[in-house]
């Protein structure tokens, strides 16, 4: 089947955001709890991405590799890297704070105490550990937050209770697609030993969360959006397709009252339009069928709490901005430019053909100190939207060719005034 092509519009208002202090804030306050519990944060991971915020909101210049030592990888080059993995930490800690001012769930300092180790950043952990308890306080939280009765001293790993069910949860942090099946099954198994009929004289059911981040994204790296819309439809899509893969798996079979499995990736974007960082939590769902009256209004319980307590914005946020788009751009007196030439011929010529990839440098424009690198990427997308009679009429003036491209570039990469 043909995959449906969607258009994204240049948004009109900014996204809402949160300000860095805010974040340095609900680390202190996430340390006060652990140090309240008899649990130290003293050079711990936590303490290192208080450090970094700190430093950022300062003003001043950062020194990652001071901060956090011993990280080599490719991954953490530009400035932008360090805090987009920073953030994408950071987010998580705070959602599961979140959950803890509402309510302490029962068994969670065992857990407190496993989180704080680790690498620094989940794309580099390779003992899991750490990660994988994280994982089951970020599910967790969510029950906290609705004010749920949370049990983590149990052989499962959540269980949640409100006035008239029991909800019991296997989470599954998957490392690659190779044992996503099998992390399923064995989610699967578990309830199936562990979960009663009854909890507290509830009628109990099953669900299974899993984090298929590693799955979806094998680099466990970063996202890339032209929109907020786009960036949020890169990972969904990715969820769908993981989710599809399931059908033909018995993952229902054999435990009576599992009703759902809740795959979630949890990944940092960065979006183009407007210029934003972000921290993804998304969601997909796949429901057991035939379900009876009771079976669907507990799992229309558990919906409603994931789903409304994923969409509630923090009161905090800087509320969205309406954008000032760019018409014009003035270029100072001593600007630099330049166009790789055979490309431009290639273009003039009516070709598509620039036998290049699509992260090469093609173009550059310097000026107020700062220089701006396109790619073929960057040209493309333009090139895109170009009608012949508008190549036909660059063609015939090549000598001002090379920089109304670039400015055109330049005007799609920073199309508003105010960001």
């Amino acid at each position: 089947m043909m995959k449906e092509k969607r258009s994204y519009p240049v948004p009109t208002h900014s996204i809402p955001w949160l300000q860095l202090s805010a974040h340095v804030a609900d680390l202190i306050e996430l340390q006060s709890f652990f140090e309240s519990r008899g649990i130290s944060t003293n050079n711990t991971r936590i303490d290192r991405y208080k450090k970094y915020l700190e430093q950022a909101t300062s003003g001043n210049p950062i020194n990652e590799a001071h901060i956090f030592k011993n990280i080599s990888d490719t991954r953490f080059q530009s400035d932008l890297d360090w805090k987009l993995y920073v953030l994408r930490e950071v987010h998580e800690l705070m959602w599961i704070l979140k959950g803890l001012k509402v309510h302490i769930p029962k068994g969670v300092d065992d857990k407190l105490r496993k989180i704080i180790g680790g690498s620094d950043f989940a794309a580099l952990d390779t003992h899991t550990e750490s990660r994988n308890t994280q994982f089951e306080l970020r599910i967790a939280s969510y029950f906290c937050q609705a004010g749920c009765e949370v049990d983590l001293s149990t052989g499962t790993d959540v269980i949640a209770t409100t006035a008239k069910h029991a909800f019991y949860l296997e989470c599954k942090r998957i490392a690659s697609s190779n044992n996503f099946r099998q992390n399923l099954i064995k989610a699967r198994n578990q309830l199936i030993e562990r979960m009663p009929r009854r909890h507290d004289n509830k009628k109990t059911y099953g669900f299974i969360a899993a984090d298929v981040t590693k799955v979806a994204f094998a680099h466990n790296g970063l996202t890339f959006g032209l929109t907020n819309d786009h960036a949020r439809d890169v990972v969904q899509d990715k969820l769908i397709k993981i989710g599809d893969s399931t059908m033909d798996m018995p993952m229902f079979s054999g435990c009576r009252n599992l009703l759902y499995c809740w795959l979630q990736i949890h990944i940092p974007s960065l979006i183009t339009h407007p210029p934003t960082t972000a921290t993804r939590f998304s969601s997909y769902g796949i429901p057991t069928s035939n379900l009876d009256r009771r079976s669907r209004q507990a799992l229309g319980i558990f919906e409603a709490i994931i789903t409304t307590l994923g969409n509630r914005p923090d009161a905090r946020e800087i509320p969205p901005e309406k954008l000032i788009r760019r018409t014009t751009v003035s270029l100072p007196a001593g600007a630099i430019f330049w166009f790789e030439e055979q490309l431009l011929e290639a273009f003039l010529e009516g070709s598509d053909n620039y036998s290049k990839t699509s992260d090469e440098v093609i173009a550059g424009l310097t000026f107020d100190g700062v220089e701006h690198e396109f790619t073929l990427m960057d040209f493309e997308m333009l090139a895109a939207d170009m009608p012949i009679s508008e190549r036909q009429r660059l063609a015939s003036s090549p000598d001002s060719t090379r920089l109304e491209l670039i400015m055109k570039m330049y005007i799609q990469r920073y199309p508003f005034e105010n960001a």
